[in-house]
């Protein structure tokens, strides 16, 4: 999905719109959503949005929100790059295997993907203690929304080197699958790697992204 472009037609403001109701929509109830992106608009009208792009709001989340926009606007006018491709769970597992070797912390990396599996971004959201890797999933759609992302992928290591994902895994992994559902953006695999072996959760049957080519 195309956040933003440098013109402001009706289409390209209702992309703006849809943008601020997503943000707020991932940890907010509706009714609260609703208004916070009325509350929002009313600071900052979408037909003025040339006008007050580049400022800072002392408010923390709202100037998330406008760090994001800014970024979709100079997403729009450079050249996308791609970083790889999903082929399946078989490749990315060996790939993440060597991506990780070596790591005494716990990562979760995000792989950002287009329509065609290309990887157009690359980020560890977090790292953490050996044992510990607390995420919300705010913080992970909010990169995936700063670029054309179509689908995500996740990964993290276990330094203990068994790949065997443990009950929070699973649970993490679900709670994305339905945040990524509502947001448009589908999770295609969770994968856990370990030292010498990876566990997929699509490849297991565990989840099942249904996508359109």
């Amino acid at each position: 999905m195309s956040l933003l472009v440098t013109s402001t037609s009706d289409n390209q403001l209702d992309q703006i719109q849809h943008l601020i109701q997503r943000f707020f929509g991932d940890f907010m109830t509706p009714s609260a959503a609703d208004e916070a992106a009325q509350a929002f608009e009313q600071s900052y009208p979408l037909a003025q949005m040339h006008e007050w792009s580049e400022q800072v709001n002392p408010n923390p989340l709202w100037n998330s929100l406008l760090m994001a926009i800014r970024c979709g606007q100079l997403l729009q006018q450079q050249p996308r790059v791609r970083l790889g491709q999903i082929y399946g769970s078989e490749q990315t597992g060996a790939q993440l295997q060597h991506d990780f070797a070596g790591l005494g912390q716990e990562q979760l990396l995000l792989l950002c993907l287009d329509t065609k599996n290309q990887i157009v971004k690359r980020q560890v959201i977090f790292q953490g203690t050996l044992n510990a890797c607390p995420v919300h999933p705010r913080e992970l759609f909010q990169a995936a929304l700063l670029t054309n992302t179509a689908r995500v992928v996740i990964a993290h290591n276990h330094p203990s080197g068994d790949a065997t994902p443990s009950k929070r895994d699973a649970a993490f992994t679900k709670r994305l699958q339905d945040c990524g559902e509502l947001l448009g953006i589908p999770l295609l695999d969770s994968f856990v790697v370990g030292e010498t072996d990876y566990f997929s959760f699509a490849e297991q049957g565990l989840l099942n992204c249904n996508i359109e080519s």
